[in-house]
């Protein structure tokens, strides 16, 4: 059987028209939403300060970047020597460490964006280099692209609500009022309050959040992705127009008005 190669033109008028225009979009604004998410970074901290004032104070931070795995970082550790000169116990652990993970959905965003600007490429290159495929009503590429399209249009909805949910778990995660007098869950034993909620070690003053994390670009970086769901929602339509379930449906319908008015004359 012969094989009927698919001729190769290099037509930019493609670009010209709604569908290759939003493309160009779509390329553009996927690739800055999973950048910014992917190159997001901020710091959180706070401070022990001493009831003897002449003891240092001491202060503890720790980075927060993609794909925010807080509880992967690396604990802060004091060995024998432990901070306002509090006596250590075999029993007790008073490493620094740091609650919170929210790579599952950080990282499902970037993958929607990763995979939607690598079909951007492949997209566009069609619409460039083989604009034939839309040309002729026997393909099926129209088709294929709508679906796809769609389906990336749903990723973006859901990725972009994943992750803007995972952005308040980490804003909470990054405040260290939230966990570090928690007794429960030991991450910061040095910090423990009593029922009277004072510290619980006669020598430590206070435990005092110093930084929360900024998270702008983490903000942006969930607005860009609705942003980019508006686009790729906004251009099935024009997708939807090249295929031949909608021209088959214009078709049909242009054929029964023809028979209508040869029936009338």
């Amino acid at each position: 059987m012969d094989c009927i190669a698919t001729p190769r033109t290099f037509d930019m008028e493609a670009l010209k028209q709604p569908r290759g225009f939003l493309r160009c979009l779509q390329w553009f604004f996927a690739m800055l939403a999973f950048a910014v998410c992917a190159d997001f970074s901020t710091s959180i901290g706070f401070d022990i300060v001493c009831k003897d004032e002449t003891k240092p104070t001491t202060h503890i931070t720790t980075t927060v970047q993609y794909p925010f795995r807080l509880d992967h970082n690396p604990p802060i550790t004091f060995g024998e020597d432990l901070p306002c000169g509090v006596s250590s116990s075999t029993d007790k652990n008073y490493d620094i460490t740091f609650p919170g993970n929210s790579a599952s959905d950080a990282q499902f965003f970037v993958f929607t964006g990763v995979i939607t600007w690598l079909y951007c490429f492949l997209s566009l290159a069609i619409y460039v280099f083989y604009s034939s495929l839309y040309a002729d009503e026997q393909k099926n590429y129209p088709k294929v692209d709508f679906v796809i399209s769609a389906l990336l249009a749903m990723f973006w909805l859901a990725g972009s609500s994943a992750w803007g949910n995972g952005l308040s778990g980490l804003k909470n995660d990054c405040d260290p009022d939230t966990w570090i007098f928690n007794n429960e869950k030991e991450y910061a034993a040095i910090c423990f309050l009593n029922t009277n909620g004072k510290p619980q070690y006669a020598h430590v003053k206070e435990c005092l959040a110093t930084s929360r994390g900024a998270f702008g670009g983490a903000n942006v970086s969930v607005l860009l992705g609705f942003l980019n769901f508006f686009l790729w929602a906004s251009n099935l339509w024009f997708l939807y127009k090249e295929t031949k379930w909608f021209k088959g449906g214009n078709q049909t319908g242009s054929a029964v008005i023809i028979e209508d008015a040869s029936t009338e004359e």
